[in-house]
């Protein structure tokens, strides 16, 4: 991966100082330089930490955007809600000022919600300043799980939809909330800035195995294309 910026770290407490740092760096450049900024995140154990450690830096969070990644199709309160972990991150902090939008918003499926869905990302600052992902060790990220109904259309380096639906029936990673919505590949791609987190050797393992192989058997592969404009934060050696 020679093109990619990844950046190495023997423990996980120094990844998520690095990482927190260079988040805070971002958004504060975007506030600096146009008054406002939008952060589109993941959710999951992984950057959970960094995401805490982010909300109680001294940034002008009123003037932030936040919104995810992708979500389950489920509503605020119900389990596995990725807009719930968000909000629960930033409680109670500085950043409780920041503007989220939700991706979920009540219809039937996210297919029937694309379009209602796209309209409330009107109200992020576009291009996205910052794309926080994570990655299973299945090799999906986002909510590009392998051979699920909906991936190809995710991933078309053509589409100029910022989501996506999937159904990830039959992916086991996915649980019970196999209904989902995604930012495409194309969106992803269009940020500013674009961040892999990957705490655990194992994982950075599979980033690098999946360079060869079929994108639909480890989605995350795409993220290669980026070259330099992806940086990964990753774990190497004992924790």
């Amino acid at each position: 991966m020679p093109d990619i910026d990844l950046r190495l770290f023997k423990s996980k407490a120094a990844l998520i100082e690095a990482a927190t740092d260079h988040l805070a760096n971002i958004l504060a450049e975007a506030l600096n330089g146009r008054g406002r900024a939008s952060a589109m995140l993941s959710g999951g154990s992984s950057p959970k930490p960094i995401y805490e450690a982010l909300a109680k830096m001294p940034l002008a969070w009123n003037g932030v955007g936040l919104s995810l990644v992708d979500e389950r199709w489920v509503p605020s309160g119900a389990a596995g809600s990725n807009a719930d972990f968000i909000q629960d991150c930033f409680a109670d902090t500085p950043a409780q000022t920041a503007f989220f939008v939700p991706l979920y918003n009540g219809h039937a499926t996210p297919e029937a919600g694309l379009d209602a869905a796209e309209q409330a990302l009107t109200l992020m600052a576009q291009p996205f300043d910052l794309c926080v992902l994570g990655m299973g060790m299945d090799g999906h990220t986002a909510s590009w799980f392998p051979r699920s109904a909906g991936l190809d259309a995710s991933l078309d380096p053509s589409s100029t939809a910022t989501l996506a639906a999937i159904d990830a029936t039959g992916c086991a990673v996915a649980g019970d909330h196999t209904d989902r919505i995604t930012l495409t590949f194309s969106a992803v791609s269009a940020s500013r800035n674009i961040i892999l987190l990957l705490p655990s050797v194992e994982k950075l393992a599979v980033f690098k195995d999946a360079a060869k192989k079929d994108v639909r058997d480890a989605p995350v592969k795409a993220l290669h294309a980026l070259q330099n404009r992806l940086t990964v934060f990753a774990l190497e050696g004992s924790q």
